[in-house]
């Protein structure tokens, strides 16, 4: 039987990792893999325990949690012939919606009994790993205002965006996409892998996670008359380009501001930094896929 280790973080989904574990003993997972439980009890603990599953022959690493627990072991499984695998039960679950991934926690369990291997795409930013969706700008602020806030969930993440949406200085960026240079006024570039943030806000609906490419997605500050509609189709998956928004497809891109700018990798927040390079890495995760 093929061992796999189930790395929990127990505080995600309010508390819902230790459930999560125990579940997973009754379950057809059970019978697929022969199976060893690990919780993580500190920032970087997933990638500490990932590491040693590598070094102890276990192939399979099964992340119960966030998109922080999610970037910590891919950090590690990454140019590996190692496979992850994803629970969801964070605040965003952006990656995992990507993937079909259910957030219900029984469903997601089956889904990965029968799910197949596959390869992905992830990103190096300042040569940091990546994998689902960043952000330079208001974006990297939110995240880092939530990353800092007493309370998680959805609700309080909506509460710093709108709050603080106006507030939020436009920021002058040097983008070299590729090859071309040019200047922009943003309000947020997002750098996306996948198409979402999580909670079904869908930033980037033509991502592909095996195209080779990445999306920068470049955002202006639109007048808030446009703001609701602009919020319809983010939500509902038809966001196109348009006046306030310019999305490109590369290889790689370089963005500089004068001043210091907020970041956030997969929703983590980074320290604030003027320059920020990104590449993609083609296919070079493997993954649980229903």
């Amino acid at each position: 039987m093929m061992k796999a280790i189930v790395i929990y973080n127990p505080i995600s989904g309010k508390g819902a990792g230790e459930f999560v574990a125990s579940v997973i003993s009754k379950s057809e997972l059970n019978k697929k893999f022969e199976l060893t439980f690990s919780q993580t009890n500190y920032n970087g603990h997933a990638k500490e325990i990932a590491i040693m599953a590598l070094e102890n022959g276990i192939r399979y690493i099964i992340a119960v949690g966030g998109d922080g627990t999610i970037n910590e072991i891919g950090s590690v499984l990454k140019n590996t012939n190692a496979v992850m695998g994803i629970i969801p039960i964070g605040s965003g679950n952006g990656l995992a919606k990507h993937l079909g991934m259910s957030t219900r926690i029984e469903t997601a369990i089956n889904q990965l009994a029968d799910a197949k291997e596959s390869k992905i795409d992830t990103l190096t930013i300042n040569n940091r790993f990546a994998i689902n969706v960043s952000g330079f700008g208001f974006d990297g602020y939110v995240a880092y205002r939530f990353n800092h806030h007493g309370k998680r969930g959805i609700s309080t993440y909506t509460k710093i965006g709108l709050t603080e949406y106006f507030k939020y200085p436009i920021q002058e960026f040097q983008l070299t996409i590729d090859d071309k240079t040019t200047i922009v006024k943003k309000h947020m570039l997002v750098i996306a892998n996948a198409s979402q943030f999580g909670n079904s806000a869908i930033i980037a609906p033509s991502a592909d996670l095996t195209d080779g490419r990445l999306e920068l997605v470049a955002v202006e500050l639109p007048p808030v008359l446009h703001l609701a509609a602009i919020l319809l189709k983010l939500f509902s998956g038809k966001l196109k380009d348009n006046r306030f928004i310019q999305t490109y497809k590369c290889n790689s891109f370089t963005a500089t501001s004068k001043s210091v700018v907020h970041l956030h990798i997969d929703g983590e927040s980074m320290e604030p930094v003027n320059k920020i390079q990104v590449k993609i890495e083609p296919l070079s995760l493997n993954i649980l896929i229903p």
